[in-house]
């Protein structure tokens, strides 16, 4: 045996920007997933809308899903852009102004075509940026309404918890979800009342002549 072949090949490490992409294109995955069997699911499991998302209504469901992907979209560019320095490791915190920049405003169009509260594309893409990328990460996770119980979870809440983000404050949203908490047990129905016994004295025997 050649002296090559006994030669073990060394094992690459991943590098930080690259288990993030992996990590947003397994979710990018599961999102574009959930968006095109999201009737099926619904129609096979009436309790899976309510459970995961809080509510029945579906087109507002996949709202939440659209607005996750573009999330996870915006992120996974900004990690390209920032290998480099994903990849260097963390740097010293430096301060930061406390002026915010004004949120975007949305387009008369896009406003009307979206449900009430969810921001637009544009305000992701803002939200993004200005973001740590764990906050991100957790918002994503609360659009595709993925829990404890999901297969990615070890994976989004180590990433989580490296870049940035409070995975308390998502496990804390999760937990106080009305819709999760178990329902309040029906009381049973009250024993019909039995009738009262009669307690009236009998009447006397017969004092007839024999």
């Amino acid at each position: 045996m050649s002296a090559a072949a006994s030669t073990a090949t060394p094992t690459t490490e991943p590098s930080r920007s690259g288990r993030l992409l992996d990590l947003l294109r397994r979710l990018i995955d599961y999102g574009r997933e959930l968006a095109a069997t999201l009737h099926q699911r619904a129609a096979a499991d009436p309790a899976f809308a309510r459970v995961f998302f809080g509510t029945t209504d579906l087109a507002s469901i996949l709202a939440r899903i659209l607005c996750g992907l573009n999330r996870a979209d915006a992120l996974e560019a900004r990690v390209r852009r920032r290998a480099s320095h994903l990849d260097a490791g963390p740097r010293p915190a430096v301060a930061r102004s406390a002026a915010k920049p004004p949120a975007a405003q949305p387009a008369a169009a896009e406003a009307e075509a979206r449900p009430a509260g969810l921001p637009t594309p544009g305000q992701i893409a803002a939200q993004v940026r200005r973001q740590p990328i764990g906050a991100v990460i957790a918002d994503i996770c609360r659009d595709f309404g993925i829990t404890a119980s999901h297969p990615l979870w070890r994976d989004v809440q180590r990433a989580i918890l490296k870049h940035g983000g409070s995975l308390a404050r998502l496990a804390k949203d999760i937990i106080s979800r009305p819709w999760a908490r178990p329902a309040q047990p029906v009381p049973a129905p009250a024993p019909a009342a039995s009738p009262q016994p009669d307690l009236r004295p009998e009447a006397p025997g017969g004092t007839g002549p024999p």
